[in-house]
């Protein structure tokens, strides 16, 4: 890894951890050069890989970022919680997105691409209702679809409700989501939205790591792209994602306590 590349690595590190936001990278980098980067970053930490998320899974989300394709980010075991969670407020910009969680429910064969969507699916062990909540760890947002994955394409936590079936079922390619933040109107959406069906989004996945000689494997789960786009956060929120009635996923934002002070 050249040297600017490594030096992009140690300050998206120092921002995970809390150490302020990284500015934005001056010198351009290939998309390869920021998975690179993606995956140094995520391993700093010497946490175990619990699973990805699938971002740009629209077509106008790809277009706005340049791009013909979905994106991936990796999530460590500490970026996943059970629904419902309370949670610190922070700083920084925070984003929601309700997606469709989807547990892998074997190890999938090294160098197994092109994999079909029934190979996906046949894998699928479960399916949870989700809130992705997105952050960037840059200083500015206007940025590359290269410079936005090498920033863990925004992932920062994933909250993961309600199991909502124990394989894949087709009905899940198109149920409607709404996300409600307190004292807002709700947004509405559909499964449909990611690339048709989630299931698409998650073959994409699959095929992805399979090129790279990577793979999905039992337990990891996978959120599969925003299934009612990006909702801009206050510091403090009330968030529930309901999935089709079938079940629900919340978190609440709120400023951490005063150290010393009885709640």
């Amino acid at each position: 890894m050249e040297t600017a590349s490594r030096d992009v690595v140690q300050r998206l590190v120092k921002a995970r951890l809390g150490e302020g936001l990284a500015a934005r990278p001056v010198a351009p980098f290939s998309l390869e050069e920021a998975y690179a980067i993606q995956s140094e970053t995520l391993a700093a930490p010497g946490e175990s890989l619990g699973g990805y998320k699938v971002g740009l899974t629209t077509s106008a989300a790809q277009h706005a970022m340049g791009t013909s394709e979905p994106i991936a980010g990796g999530l460590r075991s500490r970026d996943f919680m059970q629904s419902p969670v309370r949670i610190d407020s922070v700083s920084y910009q925070r984003f929601a997105e309700a997606e469709l969680i989807v547990e892998i429910g074997e190890d999938f064969p090294v160098g197994s691409a092109p994999l079909s969507e029934s190979d996906i699916a046949r894998r699928i062990s479960g399916l949870f209702a989700g809130i992705e909540l997105c952050a960037s760890r840059y200083d500015d947002d206007d940025v590359t679809v290269a410079q936005l994955v090498a920033d863990n394409s925004n992932a920062e936590l994933l909250i993961v409700g309600s199991r909502l079936a124990s394989g894949w079922d087709e009905r899940f390619s198109d149920i409607p989501v709404n996300l409600y933040c307190k004292g807002r109107d709700p947004v509405r959406g559909s499964t449909a939205a990611v690339l048709g069906n989630p299931l698409r989004s998650v073959t994409w996945l699959a095929n992805w790591l399979a090129r790279r000689g990577q793979r999905l494997t039992r337990g990891q789960l996978v959120a599969s792209g925003s299934a009612t786009g990006i909702t801009d956060l206050e510091s403090e929120e009330e968030i529930l994602a309901d999935f089709g009635g079938l079940g629900t996923v919340s978190v609440t934002i709120a400023r951490a306590p005063l150290k010393g002070r009885d709640e």
